[in-house]
């Protein structure tokens, strides 16, 4: 499918693994410039090696905790370096533990929020800031 996406700029947080792999090599068949930010940076530079082979223009790996306000504008930042400009930001990173409210820790429910609420306002806010 051609989405006339050749050559733009693609963030895909956690998109190492998962459902965001599967976002990413998508994209990648698109032909664009894949930035996947990631936590797991190790995982995250196996699937840009496999975007290239799939027809991603480049492919990067960028270290990222969407949790972190400095580590997500890092992260912005160094895309901006690397591409010029960002078109697309796919906020995919999310986390739970699956168990019933009631048995959750407060760390757990810290860290639910923090990921899959705060990560989205961080990754957004930064992308619309630049």
């Amino acid at each position: 499918m051609d989405l006339n996406l050749k050559g733009k700029t693609v963030i895909v947080t956690g998109g190492g693994s998962n459902i965001g792999r599967g976002i990413s090599l998508g994209f990648a068949k698109e032909g664009v410039n894949l930035v996947i930010a990631d936590i797991d940076e190790v995982q995250g530079k196996r699937v840009a090696e496999e975007a290239k082979s799939l027809g991603a223009a480049d492919a990067i790996t960028i270290k990222t905790d969407v949790a972190s306000w400095d580590s997500v504008q890092a992260m912005v930042a160094e895309t901006l370096k690397k591409f010029g400009s960002i078109q697309v930001l796919v906020n995919n990173v999310g986390w739970t533990n699956d168990k019933l409210f009631i048995e959750k820790p407060r760390e757990e429910w810290e860290k639910e929020i923090a990921l899959n609420f705060w990560g989205v306002i961080n990754c957004t806010r930064a992308v619309l800031d630049n």
